[in-house]
């Protein structure tokens, strides 16, 4: 295990628009707790990320507790101030489609006395499980994905004691819809899977002047010539019976085939008329229905777009199992709040440094291909070339500079 001396002054740029989101000297907290986050190699508890430091320099451990706890900023408002932040290099103009991608995740918790815990199902497992549920929203550009929103689910009978609205999930996601102002003329495509295709959502895309694209649960009602259809059935019905087109979506590890039928214009029950595509991955067996308000996209590009969906599965594995996203000791429901922020904000510096890498000269590699772990040894660089230089101007710093060399070498 490393000891952090001091954080790289590199990653100032990330953090200096921040500054004015806190009082006193809370920032400071606020930034070495998302820079560990991303630099440890052990779980994202206070206790396991205090240890990475070193002692001498740094305020008590109770400091960082009290942070976490007492959640004097606004966080929803900084992450939100960043993610704009970050998708300004990227220049998406008039024209262009930013995709806007919602979905939740479940993490069990085992604590007695933690709040805001309730017993809610996990479809990854297909049981209940005790523990938190939380509602994110990712915009997706040019390859990236930045974190936008983060909501923790907290059920009505609980509201009362942690001071807070009842709001149902959907409603979470109609408000981080509604939150997005993204850059004038351009485009918002919102995508979010069968359980988020209701009509509070879909108001929420219509009224900022957004489109969406959607799966189709098994069981939607779809009408079309008076008849009242069943997606599943009617899915395996037309794909039997129609001519079948082949679309292939490149990826890194080359293309990937898609057959599908083009359902056409249908009224999708509670949503209204849509445009309806019926869609294989090679390969696999299950046929799925795609949905859409957009009356400019063709079939093959509801399925290219909706692919694109996969970035936020990606993120919640990265954050999980890399970032330590839930993995909170912490009792109470505004520090549970400021942890799914922290490492929000450590994914989204993980996006600062592919977007810097990227724009630098004589990178082989595109950033954005970049995995979550290469981007955090990428971190691991910056933090070693910084305490090189540091100690390379300390007195007789050549030698010390040498030895450590030496060691790294022989590790």
């Amino acid at each position: 295990m490393h000891k952090v001396v001091r954080l790289p002054s590199k990653l100032n740029i990330f953090f200096s628009s921040l500054t004015t989101e806190f009082h006193w000297n809370h920032f400071e907290y606020f930034r070495t707790l998302v820079f560990l986050i991303v630099f440890s190699y052990e779980r994202r508890n206070i206790s396991a990320l205090y240890r990475q430091l070193d002692r001498k320099n740094e305020h008590h451990r109770s400091r960082f507790n009290n942070f976490v706890n007492l959640s004097r900023w606004n966080p929803g408002e900084a992450l939100e101030k960043k993610a704009y932040e970050l998708l300004k290099p990227l220049k998406p103009g008039k024209g262009d489609t930013v995709e806007l991608i919602i979905d939740d995740s479940k993490k069990k918790k085992t604590g007695k006395k933690m709040e805001a815990v309730a017993w809610v199902h996990d479809p990854v497992i297909g049981k209940k499980i005790r523990g938190h549920q939380y509602v994110e929203a990712v915009i997706h550009f040019r390859g990236y994905t930045i974190p936008f929103g983060i909501r923790l689910y907290v059920k009505k009978e609980d509201c009362k004691d942690v001071g807070v609205e009842f709001e149902k999930v959907t409603q979470f996601a109609a408000g981080l819809i509604r939150k997005f102002n993204p850059p004038e003329g351009v485009k918002v495509s919102v995508l979010f899977d069968s359980y988020y295709l209701c009509p509070v959502v879909v108001k929420a895309c219509r009224k900022k002047g957004f489109h969406f694209v959607s799966v189709l649960k098994n069981n939607r009602n779809l009408f079309k010539n008076g008849r009242k259809l069943k997606t599943k059935a009617y899915g395996r019905r037309i794909f039997r019976d129609q001519k079948k087109k082949t679309f292939y979506i490149s990826k890194e590890k080359g293309k990937v085939q898609y057959r599908y039928v083009d359902a056409g214009r249908m009224d999708v029950s509670k949503i209204g008329s849509s445009h309806v595509v019926f869609s294989r991955k090679k390969d696999d067996g299950k046929i799925i229905g795609l949905v859409t308000d957009d009356p400019k996209f063709s079939a093959e590009k509801m399925i290219q777009i909706y692919d694109k969906r996969w970035s936020i599965e990606v993120f919640f594995k990265d954050a999980k199992q890399l970032l330590g996203l839930g993995q909170y000791q912490n009792g109470s429901y505004r520090a549970a709040v400021t942890h799914l922020h922290l490492v929000c904000f450590a994914y989204a510096l993980l996006t600062h440094i592919a977007i810097k890498r990227e724009g630098a000269k004589g990178k082989r590699k595109s950033a954005h291909h970049l995995s979550t772990g290469e981007l955090q040894n990428e971190l691991r660089r910056i933090v070693w070339d910084d305490l090189v230089d540091y100690l390379n101007h300390l007195p007789d710093g050549n030698s010390v500079v040498k030895e450590l060399r030496r060691l790294l070498m022989a590790s």
